[in-house]
């Protein structure tokens, strides 16, 4: 038993006549009647009965034809199925956040992920900025955003720009160091004790930079490559610290306070970054434009985040 043969049984029922219902199937009448009467040889069973009205079916071809329909609309269902699973993208793709941006960007990349790709899976790994590019580069990731400079190996695409903020233990703390416009001069930096991440960090390096430039000595007190951590000292009043508005505003459980730093101000590009000469799947192309539409909420929504070329 096959489809087709389910599908002379349902055309012969609906027309009442072996010649229509080989016209209806463009197949030849005797191919018909000889797949029914094989049809009845294999169920030991008479399907259907002449009659001067036409061809009728008998209790057996009554009770056949129920799982004939059911059969061909599973059948139908199956192909419908498939045909939506070639258009939907399909696999699993990873996903490195830097620490500072997983608050606000990991839950509503999975919930439109799920909603919107139900057969792509996306798993989400946070860490470092540098830690994720050396993750692309040996494949263990499949993209990510990152901070800094363009590298040759990757492919790099600048999606916005955020500032950085001086945050100290008590918003008080941090307005003895304020102007009257509220921000942070950066010379006024010398004269405090800071609390940083280590050299190889992103962040650090970015800081170091601007301060050499504007001939800034930094007070590195504490060198520590954890943002919980560095929270919890700077709360305990153990120094000050630099930080992404998106990491301060993931920290207001210790009510620290925070004030740009301004003349000059210090901020990062938001990279959307993959690896040179990878072949990217239809799952990872979907997603990499969701973040896409993420960041771009960021910059509508928080502020201190604006576009690469404001």
């Amino acid at each position: 038993m096959d489809l087709k043969d389910m599908r002379c049984v349902e055309a012969i029922a609906e027309t009442g006549s072996f010649v229509r219902a080989a016209e209806k199937l463009n197949m030849s009448q005797p191919s018909v009647s000889a797949r029914v009467r094989s049809l009845e040889a294999k169920l030991g069973a008479t399907l259907f009965l002449r009659e001067p009205r036409g061809v009728v079916l008998t209790p057996e071809g009554a009770e056949l034809l129920v799982h004939a329909r059911r059969i061909r609309l599973q059948f139908r269902e199956a192909e419908d199925d498939m045909a939506a699973f070639q258009r939907s993208p399909v696999g699993l793709v990873r996903l490195g956040l830097p620490t500072s941006l997983t608050a606000s960007l990991a839950v509503p990349l999975l919930e439109r992920c799920q909603a919107e790709l139900p057969n792509v899976k996306l798993r989400i790994v946070e860490s470092m900025s540098g830690y994720l590019a050396q993750w692309l580069r040996e494949e263990k990731i499949d993209f990510a955003l990152t901070f800094g400079a363009s590298a040759p190996d990757l492919n790099i695409l600048p999606l916005a720009r955020e500032a950085l903020l001086l945050v100290g233990s008590t918003a008080a703390a941090v307005a003895e160091l304020t102007d009257d416009d509220g921000s942070v001069p950066m010379r006024r930096l010398a004269n405090i004790p800071l609390i940083l991440p280590g050299p190889e960090h992103g962040l650090r390096s970015l800081i170091e930079d601007q301060a050499r430039q504007q001939a800034v000595p930094l007070n590195v007190k504490i060198e520590i490559d954890a943002l919980g951590e560095i929270r919890r000292l700077v709360a305990r009043d153990m120094g000050y610290t630099i930080m992404s508005s998106a990491a301060y505003a993931d920290g207001d459980l210790y009510d620290l306070g925070a004030a740009l730093i301004r003349r000059p101000s210090i901020s990062r590009v938001i990279n959307l970054a993959t690896l040179a000469g990878r072949a990217q799947s239809r799952a990872l192309k979907a997603v990499y434009q969701f973040v896409q539409l993420a960041v771009e909420d960021l910059v509508d929504q928080k502020e201190h985040f604006s576009g690469v070329s404001e």
